[in-house]
């Protein structure tokens, strides 16, 4: 059998009006960000009735309907329909924040490490030109009781000196690997792979340069840049958020309604007698006619109106309301007393960089006076006038005065340290930038 484009038209006619006959009902509806709710209908029916006097039977009933409705108080405006858009950006940004500080802690933990690293190898070179000392005053001692000089006990004390700094030799020996493993645990490095087996090998000085520091404009500094304080910031704009949204649902609901629709009206014709009347109905066919007469706009109902709900006391909503501004009113004073830590953080931390700064000072001071104060005892221990108890307790002075030194050094270097952490400066100073990745 062959078919023309005619055959094939009236075909695909066919199967679609035998699929529209079954559809009974469709609807698309979408809300938009002033709170209007639109929805489009689509209602086809076909009813069939033993009703002596239905013109139609059965009847084909079409109609394409547009409805709006528009809130006017309650639920109305673009900002309470795009709230959880907003609260989802700025837990975005919250999220973004706690990153930005677990980075800035755990570089601020690897310097801290790093440095009391350094500090244990400076310390073990300090315990070893100690022991050195002692040695030396050993032979010397060793010598002089051979000589006949000094009395054999003065050999005692020099042995007893050596093996106690040895002892500290050790306990500074395991502080190093120590601190290595902390710091090669800090880095995540295997250490049975071949770079964890290896050694570490500091290589930053321990150099101090001495910075101004403003207290005012580092505390706008801290305020401006600490995440934690820019995450509460963000949570308050959440909660503020929340109470408008929970203040205009105690408002009654008032609503624009409208409607337009389209319809049309088909099917068998029957003749109808009543008394002297007799007639057949006009809208007689198939359902196409009934399609057809609901898209020529020939004949259509619309309807305009306002609607208006009020619940008897609200009392859900209003309780909701006060929640809302409860937490508020609590989160606003956690941020007081966030900014009051930061305030007395900073405080402290440039307080500790000048004290140490007077440290360093006074521990050169202190070493330059054991060194010397050293020397001249050494001489008078040379000539008879001093014994070796004093020349090993000024051998101490001064290995304590260098420890001390290098100790103050240190924590300045550590207060530096804190005082970045407070101030949110960490990633500037050590030239890192954090970048979120966009989705695609």
């Amino acid at each position: 059998m062959r078919l023309n484009s005619r055959d094939l038209y009236i075909a695909v006619k066919f199967s679609a009006l035998l699929l529209l006959r079954k559809l009974s009902w469709q609807a698309s509806s979408q809300k938009l960000s002033t709170g209007a709710n639109y929805q489009f209908d689509f209602t086809n029916n076909r009813n069939k009735t033993n009703s002596k006097t239905a013109g139609l039977n059965p009847n084909y009933n079409s109609e394409f309907q547009l409805s709006l409705t528009q809130p006017l108080l309650k639920n109305f405006g673009i900002d309470i329909n795009k709230r959880n858009v907003h609260i989802a950006n700025n837990e975005v940004d919250i999220s973004d924040l706690e990153f930005k500080n677990k980075v800035i802690d755990i570089i601020s933990d690897v310097e801290k490490t790093y440095w009391d690293f350094v500090f244990s190898l400076r310390d073990l070179e300090v315990k070893q030109k100690s022991l050195e000392r002692a040695k030396d005053l050993q032979r010397l001692v060793k010598s002089q009781v051979l000589e006949g000089t000094l009395a054999p006990i003065e050999t005692l004390q020099a042995e007893s000196e050596v093996a106690s700094r040895e002892e500290f030799l050790l306990t500074a020996q395991d502080a190093i690997e120590d601190n290595q493993d902390k710091l090669k645990n800090i880095l995540n490095i295997e250490f049975l792979s071949s770079e964890g087996l290896r050694p570490i090998y500091p290589s930053t000085p321990a150099n101090i340069q001495i910075e101004e520091i403003d207290i005012k404009e580092s505390m706008k500094m801290a305020l401006a840049n600490r995440p934690d304080y820019l995450g509460k910031k963000k949570d308050l704009e959440n909660k503020d958020i929340l109470v408008k949204y929970q203040e205009n649902q105690i408002y009654p609901s008032v609503d624009l309604v409208g409607s337009m629709g389209l319809n049309g009206l088909s099917g068998e014709a029957i003749t109808i007698t009543s008394g002297t009347f007799q007639g057949t109905s006009a809208f007689g066919g198939s359902y196409g006619n009934s399609l057809t007469d609901s898209l020529s706009t020939n004949y259509y109902d619309w309807e305009i109106g306002v609607k208006f709900s009020y619940p008897l006391g609200n009392r859900a909503a209003k309780s909701k309301l006060s929640t809302s501004r409860l937490e508020k009113a609590q989160l606003i004073l956690g941020i007081k007393d966030l900014e009051k830590e930061i305030i007395l953080d900073i405080r402290e931390a440039v307080r500790q960089l000048k004290t140490d700064f007077k440290r360093i000072k006074a521990a050169t001071v202190a070493k330059q006076l054991a060194e010397e104060k050293l020397k001249a005892e050494e001489k008078k221990f040379e000539v008879g006038l001093s014994t070796s108890f004093n020349v090993l307790k000024f051998q101490e002075d001064l290995a304590e005065a260098q420890s001390n030194e290098i100790k103050a050094i240190l924590d300045y270097k550590q207060s530096r340290i804190r005082f970045r952490r407070s101030t949110a400066s960490t990633l500037k100073y050590h030239d890192v930038t954090l970048s979120a990745k966009e989705s695609t």
